[in-house]
């Protein structure tokens, strides 16, 4: 799991499934949480691999935990992608 720490706070699933689609591609499908699991994206680009990103907050900043699920290698390397465009990512480099 990968842990991205970017100095803005208050990042929604909307926000942060629009920079991913953004960001990723349009070969990419971004969906926001089911009711089941607030605070979660995830994205996916093909039926075998995904990943998941939490949201959580800390003082001063939020916290996206990257976790690939599906085909382990596989999976891994989407994590790492997905965690890449997130630091990557301008829109949540503060206000």
């Amino acid at each position: 799991m990968a842990r991205v720490r970017v100095p803005r706070t208050g990042v929604t699933e909307a926000e942060l499934a629009t920079v991913l689609r953004q960001r990723l591609g349009p070969q990419w499908e971004v969906a926001g949480a089911s009711g089941s699991h607030p605070g979660e994206v995830v994205a996916r680009r093909s039926l075998l691999t995904a990943v998941v990103v939490r949201i959580s907050g800390v003082p001063g900043a939020t916290v996206f935990r990257v976790r690939g699920v599906g085909l382990p290698v596989a999976s891994l390397v989407t994590a790492r992608t997905v965690a890449d465009a997130l630091r990557r990512s301008p829109e949540f480099r503060g206000v």
